[in-house]
C-alpha cells in the first residue's frame, strides 16, 4: 500500500501579512537539519525538525512576534485530513498542515471574507451606487486575498457588514472597525495607493473621499 506523505503547509506571514503556501514530504524531514519554510519576502516563517516519532515545529506568530514551537506525533500528521496550529496566546491560527485539498478547503473558507454578504438576497438597489459598491467589494476581497487587512490585535477573521453608502469591516476580537465609503468616484480614489489596510485595535477609522483630498491636498 502506498502512503501519501505529501502535505500542504499554510503560514500566515508576520513581516508581509502573505499567505505563503508551500509543499513539503514527510519522510524527507531531517534528524538533523531542520526543513526551512519561507516566505516570497525572505522571512523564515518555519523550521521543522524530526525528532523519533515526533516533528518539532518553530512558526514565528504574527501576533506575538516571536516563534511557538509545537510537536507532532508523526501517526496524526499521516492520518489526519489537517492539522491547525494556534497561538498560544491568542489562539489564532497560525498554520495549516495537511493534505491539500482539505487545505484548500480551509484556506479558502478564510478568505473570502464576502461569503456571508454576498448572498442570492442582496440586490443592487439597496445601494447608493451600485457600480462603485462592487467595485470597492472586489478591491476588499483581493486586500484579503493577498493578506493585506487585518486587525492590529493579530486577528486576522473579519466581519462585513453592508450598508447603501458604505461597507463596514469588524474585527470581531476586539470591535476595531473600519469603514469604506462607496458611493462616489472619490472613494474608489480614496482607495489607490494602500498597500495594506490595518484595522487600529478597538478603534474607530474611516475610508473616504474626504481622506483622499486630505492626502492629496486636494
Amino acid at each position: 500500500m502506498l502512503i501519501d506523505t505529501a502535505r500542504i503547509v499554510a503560514i500566515r506571514c508576520p513581516q508581509c501579512g502573505r499567505l505563503e503556501v508551500n509543499q513539503i514530504n514527510l519522510f524527507e524531514l531531517g534528524n538533523s537539519l531542520p526543513t526551512l519554510v519561507d516566505c516570497q519576502c525572505g522571512y523564515n516563517l518555519a523550521k521543522i525538525i524530526r525528532r523519533g516519532r515526533l516533528y518539532r515545529l518553530e512558526i514565528g506568530c504574527i501576533v506575538c512576534e516571536i516563534s511557538h514551537e509545537f510537536l507532532l506525533d508523526v501517526g496524526r500528521m499521516l492520518r489526519g485530513d489537517a492539522v491547525v496550529l494556534y497561538c498560544p496566546e491568542s489562539n489564532l491560527d497560525l498554520a495549516l498542515i495537511g493534505h491539500a485539498p482539505k487545505v484548500d478547503e480551509l484556506v479558502a473558507q478564510e478568505n473570502d471574507i464576502l461569503a456571508n454578504v454576498l448572498d442570492s438576497n442582496l440586490v443592487e438597489s439597496e445601494f447608493n451606487n451600485a457600480d462603485i459598491m462592487r467595485t470597492v467589494l472586489g478591491r476588499l476581497q483581493s486586500w484579503v486575498d493577498e493578506g493585506r487587512l487585518y486587525c492590529a490585535c493579530g486577528n486576522l477573521h473579519m466581519e462585513v457588514e453592508l450598508f447603501p453608502e458604505k461597507v463596514e469591516v469588524i474585527c470581531p476580537r476586539c470591535g476595531g472597525t473600519l469603514v469604506i465609503y462607496a458611493e462616489r468616484e472619490e472613494d474608489l480614489l480614496a482607495l489607490n495607493g494602500l498597500e495594506q489596510v490595518v484595522l487600529k485595535r478597538g478603534a474607530f477609522t474611516c475610508i473616504d473621499s474626504a481622506d483622499f483630498r486630505y492626502r492629496h491636498g486636494v
